[in-house]
């Protein structure tokens, strides 16, 4: 088996590991940037009674737009591409959105793993995506 090992600090985890995973995901810098900052809403989300978890909500773009730079109008495409891409998944509750969870690393004490499966095309299957989380 290939094994690659990385050192990273835990402040710089989460970009770490969607950089790793970026091979498949083919986010851009700015995507990368955006999708971490959400990563971090999702992680930090505090459940009230009542209250569902929306990482996209009306404060958290507020936040976003102005840490980041980013216009409303090029916040909303992003976003809306995330959930096209299965990376924003909608919950039960109406309002609510959170990180698909193949995105957030699990943390085992002091190491993250990754397991990437590469499947060779088989001429006779035919699927509308090529990303696949299993698990």
């Amino acid at each position: 088996m290939n094994k690659l090992v990385k050192v990273v600090s835990r402040d710089k985890l989460y970009e770490e590991y969607l950089k790793a995973l970026n091979g498949i995901l083919n986010l851009t810098d700015r995507e990368l940037e955006l999708m971490v900052k959400l990563i971090e809403f999702d992680i930090g989300f505090t459940p009230a009674p009542g209250v569902a978890k929306n990482v996209a909500s009306t404060a958290n773009r507020k936040i976003i737009r102005s840490t980041l730079r980013i216009t409303s109008d090029n916040l909303s495409r992003y976003i809306s591409k995330f959930k096209r891409d299965g990376l924003l998944v909608k919950g039960k509750a109406e309002d609510e959105l959170y990180v698909n969870r193949i995105l957030i690393p699990d943390l085992i004490k002091d190491r993250v793993q990754i397991t990437i499966i590469l499947k060779t095309e088989d001429a006779t299957t035919e699927n509308s995506s090529n990303i696949h989380t299993v698990g």
